[in-house]
C-alpha cells in the first residue's frame, strides 16, 4: 500500500466534502467518489445508504453493483454488527465475524463489508461491499474511512449550525422595515449592515396613527447571534408596548426590567426612540444610545438628543425621561450606531462624530434621504482599515420637507 497516495486521496475527499452544498450532495457524491477512487485499493464493489427509522436502519439508496435488497429493506438496530457500529462508528466484517447473520447478508448480496455511521445521533449508515476474495486489508480501510467519516460529521454539524444562523437571519430581517417609510411631509430612510450573518443593530418605523410615526434605532452589545436575539427582544417589546398606548418612559422602564431579568448579565442594549407628528414635533427617549443629532438649518447647528437615561439592562431600577425638539422645514435628524463612529483607519484614528456630521450636512442639501444613509455607510466602510475590527453599522435619516 502506497500510504502517501492513500493520504492524498483521503485529503482530496475531505476537500470535496467541505465544498459540497447540501446533505444530499455530500452523502451521494462522496459515496460515488469513494467507490470510484478506492475500488482498486480496497476492492469496493458497491455501497448502500441507510437512514435510521424507529428501531431500524432503512435502505435509502444503492450505489455501484452487488446489492440485491430492494430500497426500503430494513435491518434492526439489534443486529450485532449494527450494535457494534453504534459503539465505535466504524466496522469491518465478513461472514465469519461474530454476530454476522449469513441469511441477512445473503439478502443484501454481501460476504465482506465495511460501514460507518454519519450525522447527528448516528442518523445514517454508509456500508461498502468488498470483494470476498480480496486480501484482508481491514486496517487500511478503517484508516481511510475513519478520516472521511470524521470530515462528513463535521460538515453535517456545520450545515446544521449554518441553518440555525440563517433562520436567525430570517427572523432578524423580518423585524427590520422592508423599505423606507412614507410619512407625509417628511423623507425618512434607514439601513443596517451586520458585521456577521446576523447582528445586534436594529432600527424600526412604527406607524402609531396616520399623524404620528415612531422611529427607533438600537444596538445590543457585541454582534452575531446573541446580540441579534437581544435586539429582537427589544424591538418586539417596543412594538408591543407602543401598541398598548403606554407612555414612552413606561415602555422603556418595562423593557429595561425584562432585559435585566434575561440572565444575559454581560449584555445590554442601547435604544433611541422618537415619535414624530405631522407638525414637526418630536418627543424622544434615549436609553444610553449614541446621541442622534438634530440639525436646525436656520442656525446651521447640530443639537445632541441625549435626554433619557442609562442603557437597558444593567439596573432594574433605571428611570427615563423625555426630550423634545420641533423640526422646521429643511431640518433633519441623523441617527447612527457606533459601528460607524468607531470605524478605525490604518493609523488608529476613528471615523468619529465630527466626520459623520460634516458628511451628512454636506450631503443632505443635495441628496435624497436614501442616498444620505447609504453614502454614510459607504464612507465608514471606506475609512476602516482592511482586517480591522468591524462592528454592525446602522443609520437612520429623517428630514422635514419644505
Amino acid at each position: 500500500m502506497d500510504y502517501r497516495q492513500l493520504f492524498r486521496k483521503v485529503e482530496r475527499h475531505l476537500n470535496d466534502i467541505e465544498n459540497q452544498q447540501s446533505l444530499t450532495q455530500t452523502l451521494g457524491l462522496i459515496i460515488e467518489s469513494i467507490l470510484s477512487d478506492f475500488a482498486e485499493e480496497f476492492g469496493f464493489t458497491g455501497a448502500r445508504l441507510y437512514v435510521r427509522d424507529e428501531g431500524f436502519y432503512r435502505l435509502e439508496a444503492r450505489f455501484g453493483a452487488g446489492t440485491q435488497a430492494p430500497i426500503g429493506f430494513s435491518i434492526p438496530m439489534s443486529y450485532p454488527p449494527i450494535a457494534a457500529l453504534m459503539r465505535s462508528g466504524i466496522i469491518y466484517a465478513d461472514l465469519d465475524t461474530k454476530g454476522v447473520d449469513p441469511a441477512i447478508e445473503e439478502q443484501l448480496g454481501v460476504e465482506r463489508f465495511t460501514a460507518i455511521t454519519v450525522g447527528a445521533e448516528n442518523g445514517y449508515v454508509v456500508a461498502f461491499s468488498i470483494e470476498p476474495k480480496r486480501e484482508d486489508n481491514g486496517d487500511d480501510v478503517l484508516f481511510a474511512l475513519s478520516s472521511i467519516r470524521h470530515s462528513i460529521n463535521l460538515k453535517l454539524a456545520k450545515e446544521k449550525l449554518e441553518s440555525i444562523i440563517l433562520q436567525s437571519q430570517e427572523i432578524q430581517l423580518s423585524l427590520l422595515p422592508e423599505g423606507d417609510v412614507a410619512f407625509p411631509g417628511y423623507e425618512i430612510s434607514g439601513r443596517s449592515q451586520p458585521a456577521e450573518i446576523v447582528g445586534g443593530d436594529v432600527y424600526d418605523f412604527v406607524q402609531i396613527n396616520p399623524h404620528i410615526l415612531g422611529v427607533a434605532i438600537g444596538d445590543a452589545t457585541g454582534h452575531g447571534l446573541p446580540a441579534a436575539l437581544q435586539a429582537r427582544d427589544v424591538i418586539t417589546g417596543l412594538r408591543m408596548g407602543i401598541s398598548e398606548d403606554q407612555k414612552m418612559v413606561k415602555v422603556f422602564e418595562r423593557l429595561n426590567k425584562v432585559i435585566h431579568r434575561s440572565r444575559l448579565t454581560s449584555r445590554f442594549v442601547s435604544l433611541f426612540y422618537a415619535e414624530l407628528d405631522a407638525g414637526g414635533n418630536m418627543i424622544y427617549c434615549n436609553a444610553g444610545h449614541l446621541p442622534p443629532f438634530y440639525y436646525r438649518r436656520k442656525k446651521d447647528r447640530f443639537y445632541p438628543m441625549s435626554e433619557g437615561g442609562m442603557v437597558l439592562g444593567p439596573s432594574s431600577a433605571s428611570t427615563y425621561f423625555r426630550g423634545f425638539f420641533k423640526l422646521e422645514p429643511g431640518d433633519f435628524v441623523i441617527m447612527y450606531t457606533d459601528g460607524i463612529s468607531e470605524a478605525m483607519n490604518a493609523g488608529g484614528e476613528e471615523f468619529g462624530e465630527r466626520r459623520i456630521l460634516d458628511y451628512v450636512r454636506a450631503r443632505a442639501e443635495r441628496s435624497p434621504a436614501r442616498d444620505v444613509v447609504l453614502g454614510l455607510l459607504e464612507e465608514a466602510a471606506a475609512w476602516a482599515a482592511p482586517g480591522s475590527y468591524v462592528d454592525d453599522r446602522t443609520a437612520v435619516f429623517v428630514r422635514r420637507l419644505e
